[in-house]
């Protein structure tokens, strides 16, 4: 071993040694269990049948081959340490980041149980029927309901009937539009296929300004789709070869899950096609279809485009299934149980977009508006959501509200965004949104706001803290020391961010760190003088309010003077009181000073008063001051004008 790869193998063993003693059943055994390593991996979404645990699995069954008798399964198998290090070494990474929490939603167990509350709340949803004008999907079961997610790192979780098999209608159509623009480019299919929301029934017979279908997530542009696989995408292959090829890509996005074919439903659409056969032929008619080598003008073989677009919508899935491919589409082409990359990231930048304006029909304007994400609607009563960067949905229940979407899918999506922020415009509304973030870790979330704060107070940038605040963040946030960031800017001097914190930010002027020392015992024992001042100004002008001494009727001819014993500038001694009485006050309060030293705002918050006495003298009464004025109101105006 060469002395550059021994860290690696240090930390390797560390690592394995971890998880060793996290996957024994109770602190006492010598050994761990292969259950409470694939329980543990449940436990975040990492299912015993994902492509990535393959290893494990094979090394498990292994293991159970040569003990023929003696293990029964092998999710209960005994290994000691070296066992349990071949059986995990390969999956090594994988497993480490994944129980480590490393993965886009940490807190996946309270993700699920909230997903499991909206399942249960849709269930209630009993509107709709399901599609009448294909037989085969008028005998659809309306009591079924499913529901699936994928995140971006393979995490899965499934409630309802997810694995009931049926066929995908026009979910398929952003996919094979997608695979359109892998193989042929993007500016090649705009020529065929418009981008623009249509406001039309998915399979009226119209076309948009350029005499194109409007957006490939109508008929129309569906249509067009499967003739530009047939006649552009990989010309040398027969029929049969085509449907393989766009088959083995569905396999692909699906992460190797299972991808079957309805020809029950095949049969069923082609014989009820008159209205695609129309719009077919009125494209043909306008010259829309590419030439092929066997259709020069436009000639192209009708029977054979619509076949094969019935064939992409006749393909049989489930809810599991058409999860991980909506995972794949938020994770940016790339299957997340795989790893393998099916999509470029642009053709998924493509894809999301016209999900997101046209993929609900003529209800993509108000699911945008009300949901914010892509999402595509099929007639069998599928829904897939993609939540970009985080997971993707599917969801599955065949009865259809008017619109043609499934009414189930569609509260669904609806229930999701009110509790987690995942509308593309949450972020305009986060700094007052009470949604939940799953994808935040909370712990390293607020370590790092508490360390930029902090930071910004040390050094003095009050732009820093602006933006802090703007956010949302507590300003009374501290350390493991409970060092606020009115502690660390009285200690630097800093009188601008000092100001701020108090005065805007409404800051805890008392608050103590683990030592006792309050932000003005640290303003003073630094001899931060201003700051001292602004402390005490704003200190004695509020225990003015809350004596018990009657207030001076001449409260219009009041000053502050020097006392004799402090020559303090702002014109008070520390030890100065204004208790008639001659007790301390607990405390005392403010809230936000004005631009200069000497003025304060409204008053709210309780501070600590010391000992001291206060010379309040009569003096040369203001004009300015309104005779009608209370005296409170009076001495508050007098102290506010400095």
């Amino acid at each position: 071993m060469d002395c550059a790869s021994q860290p690696s193998e240090i930390k390797n063993v560390h690592l394995e040694k971890e998880l060793f003693r996290r996957c024994k059943i109770s602190d006492e055994d010598v050994q761990a269990n292969s259950g409470a390593l694939i329980r543990a991996l449940e436990s975040m979404g990492i299912l015993r049948d994902d492509p990535r645990l393959t290893p494990v699995m094979e090394a498990l069954k292994n293991i159970q081959q040569k003990n023929p008798g003696k293990i029964y399964s092998i999710y209960n198998i005994k290994l000691n340490f070296d066992e349990f290090s071949k059986v995990v070494k390969e999956c090594m990474i994988l497993i480490s980041v994944v129980l480590e929490g490393n993965v886009v939603i940490p807190e996946f167990k309270k993700f699920c149980d909230d997903i499991e509350t909206i399942y249960n709340k849709c269930l209630s949803e009993t509107s709709g029927v399901p599609a009448q004008y294909i037989p085969q999907l008028a005998r659809g079961d309306p009591t079924k309901w499913g529901v699936s997610l994928c995140t971006i790192d393979g995490q899965r979780f499934s409630i309802g009937d997810t694995k009931e098999n049926f066929s995908i209608q026009s979910t398929s159509k952003p996919f094979t539009y997608g695979l359109c623009v892998e193989t042929l480019g993007a500016q090649v299919v705009q020529k065929y296929i418009g981008r623009e929301p249509s406001g039309r029934v998915f399979n009226e017979i119209c076309m948009d300004h350029n005499g194109q279908p409007h957006n490939p997530m109508v008929n129309s542009g569906a249509i067009m789709s499967a003739a530009l696989l047939l006649n552009m995408v990989k010309p040398e292959l027969s029929i049969s070869e085509k449907f393989e090829f766009v088959h083995h890509f569905f396999s692909r996005m699906a992460g190797g899950l299972n991808v079957g074919f309805q020809n029950s439903t095949f049969l069923s659409e082609r014989d009820t096609a008159d209205r695609n056969n129309a719009l077919a032929y009125i494209m043909r008619e306008g010259g829309c279809f590419p030439d092929g080598p066997n259709n020069k003008g436009g000639g192209v073989d009708i029977k054979k485009i619509l076949d094969f677009y019935f064939q992409t919508c006749s393909l049989e899935m489930n809810c599991e299934g058409m999860a991980v491919m909506a995972g794949t589409l938020a994770n940016g082409g790339i299957c997340p149980i795989t790893g393998e990359r099916v999509l470029d990231n642009n053709t998924v930048k493509n894809v999301l977009s016209l999900m997101y304006s046209c993929g609900m029909y003529n209800y993509s304007g108000q699911f945008t508006f009300q949901v914010g994400l892509p999402a595509k609607s099929g007639v069998s009563g599928i829904v897939i959501v993609i939540v970009p960067n985080v997971v993707g949905f599917a969801t599955w229940s065949p009865p259809l509200d008017s619109i043609g979407n499934s009414a189930r899918g569609v509260k669904f999506a609806e229930e999701l965004v009110k509790i987690f922020d995942f509308h593309t415009f949450d972020s305009a509304c986060k700094f007052v949104s009470t949604k939940k973030n799953p994808r935040a870790d909370n712990y390293d979330e607020k370590s790092i706001k508490i360390v930029k704060l902090l930071l910004a107070a040390s050094r003095g940038d009050k732009m820093a803290l602006e933006r802090a605040f703007l956010a949302g963040s507590d300003m009374n946030m501290g350390d493991y020391d409970n060092r606020t960031a009115l502690h660390l800017a009285c200690c630097e001097g800093h009188v601008g961010c000092v100001k701020f914190l108090l005065k805007t930010c409404k800051v805890d002027p008392n608050v103590k760190d683990r030592w006792g020392n309050t932000p003005m015992e640290e303003a003073t024992r630094n001899n931060n003088t201003r700051i001292v001042a602004i402390f005490k100004k704003s200190m004695m002008a509020l225990n003015y309010f809350q004596i018990e001494k009657p207030i001076p009727d001449d409260i219009h001819d009041l000053k502050i003077a020097n006392s004799p014993t402090s020559s303090n500038t702002n014109g008070f001694s520390e030890d100065s009181s204004l208790s008639s009485a001659g007790t301390e006050s607990s405390s005392f309060s403010f809230g936000s000073l004005d631009g200069n030293e000497s003025g304060i705002g409204s008053m709210r918050n309780s501070v600590d008063l010391g000992k001291g006495q206060s010379c309040i003298e009569s003096s040369q009464s203001d004009d300015n001051l309104s005779k009608e004025l209370s005296r409170k109101e009076a001495f508050k105006a007098w102290i506010s004008r400095g």
